[in-house]
């Protein structure tokens, strides 16, 4: 594989520049998010560029992120939202959990005022960076973790994006990297207005956020537009063994294909080995395991080798790493049964994949806030689920849409977990993989894992 085609000129200013103009004008932030939000009001102050805010919440809700801030009664829009907010008001950046759709954000456009999430919004001032922006329905943070770990040979790199982390919150180190690498979610690509990745890759495409996207069709329409501003000498990296991915041939791109199924790929797994640029290492001298990973390091590795990284280097770096808490985690096994906690897992797409990873009786906990997913599909899994046992708000729909014999409910987490513990005997897997976002009774995916992480061997004392 050949290292990265040259790239042809892009829309970069210069810092003072970029900021020189922002001075001039007022800037709305729609949604004091601690991601987003916050870290964009505090560079705002850092530069001397007013804000305001706007936010559904009430104030004494937003009172933890405004004490960190100097904005004053009258900068901070609290409460319902209206469009008299606009007034004054040149651009807006929005947080990506705002939905475009939400009458201050139309009106916004209405006005032609720029309406932008945060890669859009810095773009000018990073746009001569070599960029990789990763997307997909799942293992984006896996991928865009181990991408970063394997460019950090080609010189300084930021991780970022939907990983957890801004680049508004890294923006010193933004102007310091060579390559940035962003895990973007549809909820950035559904606003997108100039953002351009050097290297686009996206994982694969499966039902989720239809809560966000109303539709199948919708929600595939953002993944795909992240090379929408891609010119040529840019680069998509794309999963043949996805049908959606298989049939999308933009022109706009040079096409780098990777497959599980098919040796004429650029990059493909085949016989237990990777082969990436004309050159292999083994499946099982990798620390990362789960079959949905193989997609992930054939794509980084991919990546990687775009970028010009040797190929002896890709392998021994792929071989170290360990993957991510959260996602497929073993626990460990306790009483002769495992306990894997995929917290991470919060659409059907992921519960499937990670179900594929066991052929003997897995008690599986599936449950939280739905996203207006169909379950029916993990029927295919009835002769791998010893017991279901369901959570939380969507839990008895989903015991319902999935109709397995023997299904449980409880809407405590907590009891869940502990009722799933003791159906279990020695050779059985307990995996937490609930399907849903946590919101119904956790913070984050993250706090309902490490609640998990606890209590689950504890059952087993």
């Amino acid at each position: 594989m050949s290292a990265l085609p040259g790239e042809s000129a892009r829309a970069a200013v210069s810092e003072d520049e970029f900021w020189a103009r922002l001075r001039q004008g007022s800037v709305l932030i729609v949604g004091l998010s601690e991601r987003t939000g916050l870290p964009a009001a505090q560079l705002f102050e850092a530069k001397g560029v007013r804000y305001r805010i706007s936010d559904c919440a009430s104030r004494e809700q937003l009172e933890p992120l405004l004490a960190q801030l100097q904005v004053g009664p009258e900068e901070l829009f609290s409460g319902p939202q209206q469009v008299q907010q606009l007034d004054g008001i040149t651009e807006l950046l929005v947080a990506p959990g705002v939905p475009r759709t939400i009458p201050l954000l139309r009106e916004a456009r209405r006005r032609a005022l720029p309406v932008q999430v945060d890669i859009d919004f810095l773009y000018p001032v990073m746009a001569h960076k070599k960029i990789v922006g990763i997307t997909g329905t799942d293992g984006k943070t896996t991928t865009t973790t181990l991408t970063g770990q394997l460019l950090e040979a080609r010189g300084q790199v930021l991780v970022a994006g939907n990983i957890g982390v801004s680049v508004l919150a890294k923006y010193d180190e933004l102007l310091g990297c060579d390559w940035l690498v962003l895990e973007v979610s549809s909820f950035m690509l559904e606003q997108l207005s100039r953002f351009r990745p050097t290297i686009a890759a996206i994982l694969n495409i499966a039902q989720d956020h239809i809560d966000r996207h109303a539709t199948p069709e919708l929600y595939a329409a953002a993944k795909l537009d992240i090379v929408r501003y891609c010119e040529p000498g840019d680069v998509l990296v794309k999963n043949l063994d996805d049908p959606t991915l298989a049939a999308f041939c933009p022109q706009n791109v040079t096409v780098q294909t990777v497959s599980q199924t098919t040796r004429s790929a650029d990059s493909y797994f085949s016989d237990g080995s990777f082969t990436v640029g004309g050159h292999s290492f083994r499946y099982s001298d990798c620390r990362l395991k789960g079959l949905a990973n193989i997609d992930n390091i054939l794509t980084a590795a991919t990546i990687a080798s775009l970028a010009g990284v040797a190929p002896a280097t890709i392998a021994e770096r792929v071989k170290r790493f360990s993957g991510l808490r959260h996602r497929l985690q073993h626990l460990g096994s306790f009483q002769g049964v495992d306990i894997y906690e995929d917290s991470k897992a919060s659409n059907v797409h992921a519960v499937d994949s990670a179900l594929r990873n066991f052929d003997r009786n897995v008690v599986l906990i599936i449950g939280g806030r739905d996203k207006g997913l169909d379950f029916t599909v993990l029927r295919v899994h009835a002769r791998r689920i010893k017991c279901l046992v369901c959570y939380g708000e969507a839990g008895e729909t989903l015991r319902d849409a999935v109709g397995l014999p023997g299904a449980l409910y409880c809407y405590d987490f907590e009891e869940a977990v502990r009722l799933a513990a003791g159906q279990c005997q020695a050779g059985d897997v307990l995996l937490l993989s609930p399907g849903c976002t946590s919101w119904d009774q956790h913070d984050n995916y993250e706090v309902r894992g490490d609640l998990f992480q606890r209590l689950a061997p504890q059952c087993f004392a």
